[in-house]
């Protein structure tokens, strides 16, 4: 069987989270079937590790397709390919789908926000995502969404969704990165950053969806109730584009409270994040809504204690190895940080639940059972 895979976004400089996603299921696809051809379609030339990958496997193909402009490549280009030269599967693992197939169609689809919290969209950019996950519903053979939560969610929003095959694949991990082991650079890893202990660690974009501003009230009500507190918060992320949002989050960041006490490191290579992670005093993911939340298995599976927002997928990933707090409640989430500071015992027993939990999701996993849908779709 020929399958064809939309790599575009795997093939990205800097990624964050769907990009990471389609980059290691596509990966661990290859690594585990020897059986099938790929093809593997990008918008640009491939990096060096995609060209290593197709020198070492010999059923695996590069091609790129060329695109005059710079949007709708997959509207525009990709649609072209599966019109003329086909494989049989055809499968988006973080994209909208090709306008017309003759191949059979497989799409993840990771989260429905757009719907359920759309003042938190542009208007464009909402009416476009709800298109195309209306013609991923149509057009696909199989869908693959990333935790129960998505799966509810989408039937909720979109019924047309209960007619179809919709599996739940959950996400995966570097095992080789984020572990609970120290490392030597460690250290050198924080000082390059100019980081000092102790210190909260958030991961993610840097927008309303994420409850940034809710996250900076919370951290300033905490360094409110504990005023000789060194604590600090820091940030991983590249900003927004919600102007609102970052107008907010400018008037925190001077507010004398905080004033000092954040630190912005922007978009971050992976490779320092396990350190920044082993280094914290936990990780906080505060956001309204997520399909899943990626950075809560690394940070589980490098040690950190996790606060996490009483929404979206994150109690169904989480589960017990961490505390919640209502999104809404900046009080709450000052106590549970307060919790973290000033309970040794509970810390460990987080951190001790969080690396049980993390057990359970690989990305060999992930790919043994995308496979097996890739393959149910050629029946």
């Amino acid at each position: 069987m020929l399958i064809g895979i939309d790599a575009s976004r795997a093939n990205r400089q800097q990624k964050t989270g769907t990009e990471w996603y389609a980059y290691h299921i596509i990966k661990n696809l290859i690594e585990l079937d020897r059986q099938n051809q790929y093809v593997l379609y990008s918008d640009q030339a491939f990096d060096q590790e995609f060209i290593e990958l197709a020198d070492r496997y010999q059923n695996v193909r590069l091609k790129v397709l060329a695109w005059p402009f710079k949007r709708f490549w997959t509207l525009g280009r990709l649609t072209l390919e599966m019109m003329f030269f086909p494989p049989q599967i055809l499968f988006v693992p973080s994209h909208v789908l090709p306008l017309f197939s003759r191949a059979k169609l497989v799409n993840t689809i990771h989260d429905v926000g757009f719907m359920a919290y759309s003042e938190l969209y542009q208007t464009a950019a909402r009416k476009y995502l709800e298109w195309s996950t209306k013609e991923a519903i149509r057009g696909a053979d199989k869908l693959i969404v990333v935790s129960e939560f998505t799966k509810q969610e989408l039937i909720k929003y979109f019924p047309i969704a209960q007619n179809k095959t919709v599996e739940v694949i959950y996400h995966g991990f570097d095992q080789s990165l984020y572990n609970q082991e120290k490392k030597s650079n460690d250290q050198e890893i924080l000082s390059r950053h100019g980081l000092q202990k102790p210190y909260f660690l958030y991961i993610g974009r840097l927008e309303s969806k994420k409850n940034i501003v809710g996250l900076l009230n919370g951290f300033r009500q905490y360094c409110q109730m504990d005023s000789g507190s060194q604590v600090e918060l820091v940030l991983v992320g590249k900003r927004g584009r919600d102007i609102l949002a970052m107008n907010e989050m400018n008037d925190l960041l001077v507010d004398p409270v905080l004033q000092g006490r954040v630190k912005e490191l922007g978009w971050t290579p992976e490779e320092d994040l396990p350190a920044l992670l082993r280094g914290s005093l936990g990780f906080i993911m505060p956001s309204w809504y997520e399909g899943f939340g990626m950075p809560l298995i690394q940070a589980m599976a490098s040690g950190a204690p996790i606060i996490a927002a009483k929404a979206g997928s994150l109690p169904e990933i989480v589960m017990e190895a961490g505390l919640y707090f209502e999104p809404t409640s900046s009080n709450e989430l000052a106590e549970k940080m307060a919790e973290i500071v000033n309970n040794q015992d509970l810390r460990y027993n987080l951190v001790k639940a969080g690396l049980v939990r993390a057990n359970n999701f690989s990305w060999q996993k992930a790919a043994r059972e995308t496979l097996r849908i890739l393959e149910q779709a050629n029946v």
